[in-house]
This record gives C-alpha cells, sequence and structure tokens, in this order.
C-alpha cells in the first residue's frame, strides 16, 4: 500500500539518528569481536562469530538479506542512516516464509534482518536466545525490515525500518522481549508487532511510527508493557487485538503513549483484512485485563468510511468492541473485550468519538478521563 511520507518529518528524525549513530561508532571500538568495514559481507561475519559476540558493522549502505540463528549475538551499526541495509539484487534464500500459526504460512518476500532457526517452510526449528539488533536502517525490503520468530530475551533498538513492503520490526513466538527507541515508516502492515506469542512479556517503548498501517499493533499475545511511544498519520495507532487463534490478548499495560491525527486511510480490500483502518487512535478488540492510562489520544478524524462492528465505528479516540463476529483468520473468532481498564487519558477532538464501547463485554471501566464526546454517553463523566 502507498504511503504518503512526510519528508521534513523523516528529515529531522534522521538527523537524530545521525548525532545518536555517532556515538554509537565511536563506542564500537571497545565493544567490537568482529568488525565489518563496507564492501564486507555482514552475513559472512556472523555465521563466523561465537555465541556471544558483538559483530560490528561500519558506516556504507550494505546489500544483503541476514540471517541469525544462533545465540547471543549483538549486530551493531554505526547508527540509523550511517549504517544501511537495502535488498541485494541476488538474495540467499533463507528465511523467506514467515510464521503465520495455526498452520497458515504466508509468503510475504524477502526480509531485511532475520531473527531465528527455521527451515523454509516456516516452522521453528529451535529457541534462538539473547540476540540484541542495533543501530542499523533497514529500507525497502518486500517483506519484513526486522523479523523475530522463536526468539528469547531479544533486543531491537536504535533501528529505522523505512518503506518495507510488510511489517517494519517484528516479533512472532516470542517471550522476553524489547523494542525501544526504534523508529518505523512506510510499512505496508505494523510498524511495530508482537504476534502469536502467549507468553510475551514484551516491553515496547519510545518509538515512533509513522505513515505506517498500523503504528502499534499486539495481535494474540500475552503480557507487556507499551510506554512512551508516538504514533501518528497512520492508519491506526496503538491496537490490541484478538483473533481467536491461540490465548487471545491480555495483560497489557499501556500508558504515555501519543495517538494523534492517525486518519490515513486503510481500506480492507487492499490490507487483506476484515475491517477499513482509518482515524483509529487505540483500540481494544476482544482483549482482557488491559490498562490504557496517562495516554493522549487527539484528532484521530476518519478520511473515508470506517468499518462499523456491533454498531461503533472503528474509528476515533479510545475504541472498545468485541471480535466475537470477526474472521481475521478463517474459522477462527475472538472474543468479547472484558475487565479493561481506561482512566485518566486525554482524548480530545476524536471523529466519531473520544471513547466508544460496544457494551458486550463485562467489567470494563471507563474511570475519569478528558474527553468530549462518547458512545454510549456519559462515558467521560
Amino acid at each position: 500500500m502507498k504511503q504518503v511520507i512526510n519528508v521534513n518529518i523523516v528529515a529531522a528524525a534522521l538527523a537524530g539518528w545521525l548525532m545518536l549513530g555517532a556515538s554509537s561508532a565511536e563506542a564500537q571500538h571497545a565493544t567490537c569481536t568482529v568488525q565489518v568495514l563496507a564492501g564486507q559481507s555482514i552475513q559472512a561475519a556472523i555465521d563466523g562469530a561465537p555465541s556471544g559476540a558483538t559483530v560490528c558493522v561500519g558506516p556504507g549502505t550494505y546489500q544483503e538479506n541476514l540471517l541469525i540463528a544462533k545465540d547471543g549475538i549483538t549486530l551493531e551499526g554505526a547508527g540509523p542512516g550511517i549504517t544501511v541495509l537495502e535488498p541485494p539484487a541476488q538474495p540467499v534464500p533463507v528465511c523467506l516464509v514467515l510464521f503465520f500459526p495455526p498452520a497458515d504460512y504466508e509468503n510475504n518476500g524477502l526480509n531485511g534482518i532475520c531473527v531465528a532457526n527455521v527451515d523454509l517452510q516456516g516452522n521453528i526449528l529451535g529457541v534462538v536466545n539473547d540476540v540484541r539488533v542495533t543501530g542499523f536502517t533497514v529500507k525497502g525490503f518486500p517483506g519484513v525490515g526486522i523479523v523475530f520468530a522463536g526468539t528469547n530475551r531479544l533486543r531491537a533498538d536504535h533501528n529505522v525500518a523505512a518503506n518495507n513492503s510488510s511489517y517494519g520490526i517484528t516479533a512472532f513466538a516470542s517471550t522476553h522481549g524489547r523494542f525501544e527507541d526504534n523508529t518505523s515508516y512506510g510499512s505496508g502492515d505494523a510498524g511495530f508487532y508482537v504476534g502469536n506469542s502467549p507468553k510475551a512479556d514484551f516491553t515496547i517503548q519510545n518509538n515512533t511510527a509513522f505513515a505506517d498501517l498500523w503504528g502499534i499493533l499486539v495481535r494474540d499475545s500475552a503480557t507487556g508493557s507499551v510506554t512512551g511511544n508516538t504514533l501518528h498519520d497512520n492508519c491506526s495507532g496503538l491496537v490490541f487485538l484478538n483473533t481467536g487463534t491461540q490465548t487471545g490478548v491480555h495483560d497489557w499495560q499501556a500508558s504515555q503513549n501519543t495517538a494523534a491525527h492517525n486518519d490515513n486511510f486503510c481500506p480492507g480490500y487492499v490490507t487483506g483484512l476484515p475491517f477499513t483502518l482509518t482515524g483509529l487512535g487505540v483500540l481494544i478488540a476482544g482483549g482482557d485485563h488491559i490498562v490504557l492510562r496517562d495516554n493522549t489520544v487527539i484528532a484521530n478524524q476518519p478520511s473515508g468510511a470506517p468499518t462499523i462492528i456491533d454498531g461503533v465505528a472503528l474509528a476515533g479516540g479510545i475504541v472498545v468492541v468485541s471480535t466475537a463476529s470477526v474472521s481475521v483468520f478463517p474459522g477462527y473468532y475472538g472474543s468479547a473485550a472484558a475487565h479493561n481498564n481506561i482512566l485518566n487519558n486525554g482524548v480530545l477532538g476524536n471523529q466519531p468519538f473520544d471513547l466508544a464501547y460496544d457494551g458486550l463485554g463485562t467489567g470494563n471501566h471507563f474511570l475519569p478521563n478528558t474527553c468530549g464526546t462518547s458512545y454510549p454517553g456519559g462515558l467521560c463523566q
């Protein structure tokens, strides 16, 4: 899906990353186990590095797609905008197929950096532990920018994922992960995604996503925190989605995030979803035991006709709905939202409502929020 990119925003973001990258490069000499310079192979360095090694990649543009299938590797670029990874003319056939349970594999094309021990059919062969990816711009891949599948104690930080056709930075079937201080833009799917992870225990903090389909999507995953992220000019900002494929989406804390002007229009016939996304700040769709606290959700307004589910539009500030009638994957349905707390959020200037709730779940509480309109009426009090 083609997205419109604000060049001034991108330039300002990359300027900041360049400053960060310079300090990162200065620190490399003390931490590098293996050094890769322009014109050398990053993959060869990874393959030859022992577990626990730090593979430092110097400034330059590298045309490679990478696979990390061993424990304890830190892959460290010199900084976003300084160390750049682009698709090669002749990609190595590794990690071409992504893992989409239940027993549903989807070829999303070539991925930039893949951290996984999988076969070419997407089957996870073993867990990869303690891998960190930092200091890269990964751009223009027909699949995912950075993907983790079947990993434990993963970390992606201080990266830029730019204009990748699928996700920006994502994790499947993973535990104890951290996405922090990254930027994603121009993704054909979520900028940041955690999916199919029933024991996720993830931290997603201080990231920025714009001009993506979803800013942050947490699907069928349990336990974690989403804090201090900035999500703007996407089709949707922050979404917790239960599709019924595993254990649902539950036990998440989301605080001090900003979701603003997520007004882009992503119709279902383009995205392959059974609904349209537009003008959506924060969505709890079939989730339970999710706390939304102290978030700023402003001026999210649809730029086309939003989908209506159980009488509630999938558009506006904070929306809480059931997914019991929604089938993202054939034969699988979610459930009503239950036991969620929405409190102390600033939710203003959203259309059609600042707060919206379908009333189908139990134990959902809209405690004092600063807002102007709600469906049904009275949720702002």
